[in-house]
């Protein structure tokens, strides 16, 4: 029998990470795998104790490029891990790094943000910028990008609230405000109250998110692209 399957997990915040964890057990189907947070760090709360947010991202892989003494695919952590997951949400290409006083020396690739649709014009460039943090020209082998357009609340809208009218006009990854969809809800699914995320709702609705996982993916390209580039990146690992 195969060992587990190693996936660490590199996200803006822990509602992403709670609902990415429960894709990637519907991706991998009877395969057993082993989840690990790498960043942002957490407390024993899961509340993140370093902050989070996109800016968390660009340190880490900053950090691990820096480690790795060029790119962040030759780190040494790739040796304990099969595949690592590095997430940050399409509505990032339009941030700048000034909005974070701790970014020194930034790149000046950001804002990159492209008019939408299409969304792979900007999701394609915010890519090109992550990969950048990386060190990277290519994705390594052992990374997989995820990069929802314009955050992966439209991937909860899209799974949990098909009727919503986000979802049945054209060009849902193209919204700009799932979130507000989402706290218009009525109070007992409402995942979003007064502007915050209630990570207990986010933990109670990750399994309907995945197993609704295959219309995402009929809906969203980015949802569709996820996915056959973690199977990609996982199908050597039986």
């Amino acid at each position: 029998m195969s060992d587990p399957i190693r996936v660490g997990f590199v996200v803006e915040g822990p509602t992403d990470r709670l609902i990415l964890e429960a894709v990637v057990t519907h991706l991998l189907g009877e395969r057993e795998y082993e989840p690990v947070q790498l960043a942002p760090e957490l407390s024993d709360t899961f509340a993140a104790t370093s902050g989070g947010g996109w800016t968390q991202v660009y340190f880490w892989c900053r950090q691990t490029a820096e480690q790795a003494g060029g790119g962040a695919g030759n780190h040494a952590l790739f040796e304990t891990f099969d595949v690592v997951i590095v997430q940050i949400d399409a509505d990032v290409a339009g941030k700048a790094y000034g909005d974070d006083q701790r970014i020194t020396q930034a790149p000046g690739d950001l804002p990159c943000q492209r008019p939408c649709p299409p969304a792979s014009d900007t999701t394609g460039r915010l890519r090109a910028v992550m990969l950048g943090w990386m060190g990277e020209a290519n994705i390594p082998p052992k990374i997989t990008l995820c990069t929802p357009s314009k955050s992966l609340e439209t991937w909860i809208l899209v799974a949990l609230f098909p009727q919503n009218r986000f979802c049945t006009e054209p060009d849902i990854e193209c919204r700009h405000d799932p979130e507000t969809q989402l706290q218009s809800q009525p109070l007992a699914v409402r995942l979003i109250r007064g502007g915050k995320k209630v990570i207990a709702k986010y933990a109670a609705v990750a399994p309907e998110v995945a197993r609704e996982w295959p219309r995402v993916r009929l809906s969203c390209s980015e949802g569709e692209r996820f996915s056959v580039e973690f199977a990609q990146a996982t199908a050597s690992n039986h």
